[in-house]
C-alpha cells in the first residue's frame, strides 16, 4: 500500500461544460452547492486539469481505464491554465481537487486557506531546459548542469507561471549552480503548446521542458534539451501532489481515499510493460502525441517511474525549503510535511 494511503481505482471521464469558462468558474461546477466542503453524495469529484500536460496523465488514465469508476467515482475535469486560476477555483469551491507543487499548498495555507495534500503526483524532478534547435546556448553533459545554468545568465527564461512550483524549482537550481539569478529575466509562458510557441517565436531564450512538450518539440526538430537535469545523476528535490480543502476531504473521506487508490492503480498500470501498447495508444489518441513520441515517453527508458501516489515527506520538506529560499512563500510560519498532509489518508 502506498505511503499515507491505499492503491486501486476506476472513473468515468466527464468533460464538464464548466471547462469553457475557466476564469469565470462558479460553484455550480463543484460537487455540491456548498463551497465549504459539502458531501459529494453522487460520487462526482471535480478535478482541475492542465490540458495536455504530463502532470495530468495519472488522473486521465484512471478515468480512461475505469479505475475511478471501480471506486464509485465520476471525475469531472475542468480546464485550468495557471496555478493561480487553479487555486482560486479550489478555494471558491468551483473545483474539488487540484494538483501542483508543494509551494502552492504552502502559499494557500499562508493565505489562510486550509488545503491539504492527500495523494502523490510526481515524485522526482522531471524538468529539463529546452532551447530552440539553433540557439547559441550550448548543450551540456547532464552531470555539468550547474555550468549550463550559469550560461543562462543574461537570458529570458520562460516558466509556466510565476510565483508557483516551477519558479521555486528554477531559483533553487540557479542558486545551487551559483548563477546570478537577478540577471535572468523570468517570464510566464503558460503550459505545453503555449510554452512551445513562445520559445519558437524567440520571445524567450529557453523554457522548462517537461512531458509532453519536451518529447513533442524535440521529435519535431523545433527544440533541443540544453540542460538535462533529470539525468544528472543527482536526486534533486521536487514533489507534486493532489490537494483539496480540509473541509472537503473530511466530508468526503472515502471518496478522497478512493481517488488516490485510482491514481495508484493508474501509476502501476502505466509502468507495467504489458500495458505499453495501451498506454502509447492512449497518449496518441487523448494527448495528441506522435506515436513515436508516446513510445519514447512510456517505453523502458521513459519517465513513467516519476509518477507515484506516495507522499514523500523528505521530498516535500526539501521542496518547502526551496519555496522559502526562493521567497515565494514566507519563512514564518514555517510549514513542513506534517502541516500539509491530510490526517485522514490512512482512514
Amino acid at each position: 500500500m502506498p505511503s499515507f494511503h491505499a492503491t486501486s481505482v476506476r472513473t468515468r471521464l466527464a468533460m464538464t461544460a464548466c471547462a469553457a469558462g475557466l476564469l469565470v468558474l462558479t460553484t455550480a461546477c463543484g460537487s455540491g452547492d456548498d463551497p465549504d466542503g459539502a458531501e459529494a453524495s453522487d460520487g462526482t469529484i471535480t478535478v482541475a486539469n492542465f490540458a495536455g500536460a504530463g502532470i495530468t496523465l495519472p488522473d486521465q488514465l484512471a478515468a480512461s481505464e475505469g479505475f475511478f469508476e471501480e471506486q464509485g467515482i465520476t471525475a469531472d475535469f475542468v480546464q485550468v491554465t495557471s496555478a493561480g486560476t487553479q487555486l482560486a477555483a479550489l478555494t471558491s469551491g468551483s473545483i474539488d481537487v487540484a494538483q501542483n507543487a508543494v509551494g502552492q499548498v504552502m502559499a494557500a495555507q499562508q493565505q489562510g486557506q486550509d488545503v491539504r495534500l492527500f495523494c502523490g503526483g510526481v515524485s522526482k524532478a522531471w524538468n529539463v531546459v529546452m532551447v530552440k534547435d539553433d540557439s547559441p546556448i550550448e548543450t551540456v553533459d547532464p552531470a555539468d548542469w550547474r555550468e549550463g545554468f550559469k550560461a543562462l545568465e543574461g537570458t529570458t527564461f520562460g516558466l509556466d507561471s510565476l510565483g508557483a512550483g516551477q519558479e521555486a524549482y528554477f531559483r533553487s537550481l540557479a542558486a545551487e549552480a551559483g548563477a546570478d539569478i537577478d540577471s535572468i529575466n523570468l517570464v510566464a509562458v503558460g503550459t505545453v503548446g503555449e510554452a512551445a510557441a513562445t520559445l519558437s517565436s524567440g520571445r524567450v531564450d529557453a523554457i522548462f521542458g517537461y512531458p509532453f512538450v519536451q518529447q513533442s518539440e524535440v521529435a519535431a526538430g523545433n527544440a533541443r534539451v540544453a540542460i538535462d537535469i533529470v539525468n544528472s545523476g543527482e536526486q534533486l528535490p521536487y514533489h507534486t501532489g493532489y490537494f483539496a480543502s480540509a473541509e472537503w476531504l473530511d466530508a468526503n473521506a472515502d471518496l478522497a481515499r478512493g481517488f488516490c487508490e485510482a491514481i495508484g492503480e493508474a501509476d502501476t498500470f502505466m509502468a507495467d510493460p504489458a500495458n505499453l501498447d495501451t498506454v502509447v495508444s492512449f497518449l496518441a489518441d487523448d494527448f495528441g502525441l506522435d506515436r513515436a513520441v508516446a513510445e519514447q515517453f512510456a517505453g523502458p527508458d521513459g519517465v513513467t517511474p516519476i509518477y507515484s501516489p506516495d507522499l514523500d515527506c523528505t521530498a516535500i520538506d526539501l521542496s518547502a525549503e526551496q519555496a522559502e529560499t526562493a521567497k515565494l512563500v514566507d519563512a514564518e510560519p514555517a510549514l513542513r510535511c506534517e502541516d500539509m498532509i491530510w490526517d485522514g489518508i490512512d482512514g
